[in-house]
């Protein structure tokens, strides 16, 4: 089967009838290629290395790969799939809140990724213009510029409208998704295994809770399930103000004195743009919370939906869209928002903390690099990139100058004098490198499914950044770098040349020759060994 061209042919009908009710997509699923593509994106995630709550990661999984995924596909046939509930971890907000994570089970991931892959040639020609999140070949910044640009002085679109739906993955009402998928899938197997994945509970340290309403933030398909649901709002938005033409928006302004919007979503966040008074940016607040209440049973938030005027700046995302004076007049400006960079800082705070002093120097580097070059290359996009990279790389500089201090118990002058080389503190990466690139304005963008564009995902900030810490063996890395060194690259059994990735340090004298085992880990008791010798020594001692 060639998956593209029956996804193409799925949208390319879809784009085609747009009153068409889909049959026959179960057995899409159920085909053994269907099955392998889903299990394969999943394994090239980040997250396959996390288990769900039975307890299997994708290594465990792929142990026995053919057999599980033809059980996968037997149970789905004969309608035996066993959804697990979800197991549910909290990670850290940036107002200090935490926020619940789902984590399917590996088996629940790889079907649901094929539901996925079904679904969403359908619905991408259905999906409005002005949606962003987590669509295939739409990115924040996509969502950002759209904004920007209608933000132009000859627009005279000064007035803000900030979206806020209160606990909006949470509070999903089920029948309501299923009633708004019947419009477009008539599979009722389809149907009833969405249906199980909603239903399908939550795990939280042993204790079970039912969920009656509500998506998991983590799930495959929760994303798109949740731009089904607010599909309703986009096309409200579309009918009603932003798919007027040229001259219906002049009429609704000269002759009728009502404003024009420009509207902007990505997820549960959206934005308005309006040019008209401030009376009417509230009245149009809401119009918008009264047809959430009604039509989809969300809460607009009325005290975080603020109305706010475009030379105070509103944030979106991450970014700060601000008018303000320039060179050449008025104009507003994109820049990173203050809570972002807060929220950057702490977590270089975080890794330069005086808990991690045991950890190595190259780990730290390594996870410190990791953090600033997606960070910036995220926000390499804004106006004032040079100035207030300036200012993180300061403070990035000195956190880190100081941590390595209390590491090594030692001055700055000394530790200036030890790591301070080329411009740079022992490899760290400075911010200032990452210069501003203007982004392609995109007007209008395709389904990549009906004109057979290339595929691309949005790479999001990792919302909980490995640190650099060194769980199993504190200082390794340090150890392995020095010894490598003294070593000469080589394997001290078969003299075999070796790298960091080939190479396994090696105790002389094992732990329990030493009373205490950290004196263990000396550099005087460590030797390298290539990845076989390594083996075949520990074979034997076994």
């Amino acid at each position: 089967m060639n998956i593209g061209e029956m996804q193409r042919s799925l949208s390319v009908k879809a784009e085609r009838e747009p009153g068409h009710r889909f049959d026959d997509l179960f057995n899409l699923i159920c085909s053994e290629e269907w099955l392998r593509l889903a299990h394969d994106r999943v394994a090239r995630n980040a997250g396959s290395v996390t288990a769900g709550c039975d307890g299997i990661n994708m290594a465990v999984f792929d142990e026995n790969l053919e057999r599980n995924l033809q059980d996968i596909r037997e149970k789905l046939k004969a309608g035996s799939f066993d959804v697990k509930p979800v197991r549910r971890v909290y990670i850290p907000k940036s107002n200090g809140k935490m926020r619940p994570l789902g984590i399917p089970s590996i088996k629940d991931r790889i079907v649901q990724e094929a539901v996925r892959m079904v679904l969403e040639p359908i619905y991408e020609a259905d999906f409005c213009q002005d949606s962003f999140g987590f669509r295939p070949n739409r990115c924040t910044m996509d969502a950002v510029t759209r904004l920007w640009m209608a933000t132009r002085e000859t627009l005279k679109t000064f007035w803000v409208i900030e979206g806020d739906i209160s606990a909006y993955f949470d509070t999903i009402n089920h029948k309501k998704l299923m009633k708004l998928l019947r419009r477009r899938v008539k599979d009722e197997r389809l149907l009833d295994l969405i249906w199980s994945f909603l239903r399908a509970g939550v795990m939280e340290r042993k204790l079970f809770k039912d969920t009656k309403l509500g998506t998991p933030q983590g799930g495959i398909i929760s994303p798109l399930l949740a731009n089904v649901y607010l599909h309703e709002l986009d096309k409200y938005m579309e009918e009603k103000y932003t798919g007027l033409s040229e001259r219906e928006k002049a009429r609704r302004r000269r002759t009728l004195k009502l404003p024009n919007v420009t509207y902007a979503r990505y997820a549960d966040d959206f934005v308005v743009l309006c040019n008209g008074t401030k009376e009417q940016a509230y009245a149009l607040r809401d119009e918008l919370s009264s047809l959430l209440q009604g039509k989809l049973r969300l809460t607009l938030s009325l005290e975080k939906t603020k109305v706010t005027h475009l030379n105070d700046g509103f944030d979106f995302l991450g970014f700060n869209l601000r008018r303000t004076m320039c060179s050449k007049g008025m104009a507003t400006r994109i820049t990173v928002s203050e809570k972002s960079m807060k929220k950057h800082l702490d977590t270089i705070k975080a890794a330069c903390s005086t808990t991690s002093l045991q950890d190595s120097v190259i780990t730290r580097t390594m996870a410190l690099n990791r953090i600033i070059v997606g960070w910036c290359r995220y926000y390499q996009h804004t106006h004032l990139v040079g100035r207030q990279f300036c200012e993180l790389a300061h403070r990035t500089f000195w956190l880190y100058a100081g941590w390595l201090c209390r590491k090594m118990d030692k001055s700055i002058p000394q530790i200036m004098a030890l790591f301070h080389k080329k411009g740079t503190l022992g490899g760290l990466v400075s911010h200032n490198i990452f210069k501003h690139v203007n982004y392609a304005k995109k007007i209008r963008q395709p389904n990549p499914y009906t004109t057979m564009t290339e595929i691309e995902r949005e790479e999001l900030l990792d919302i909980a950044p490995w640190l650099g810490f060194e769980v199993a063996r504190p200082g390794q890395a340090d150890l392995k770098a020095a010894v490598l060194e003294r070593d000469n690259h080589e394997c001290q059994q078969c003299r075999k040349k070796v790298t960091w990735e080939t190479s396994h340090l090696d105790h002389v004298r094992e732990y329990r020759c030493f009373k205490i085992a950290v004196n263990a880990n000396s550099v005087t008791n460590l030797r390298t060994l290539c990845v076989d010798c390594h083996k075949g020594r520990h074979a034997e001692s076994d």
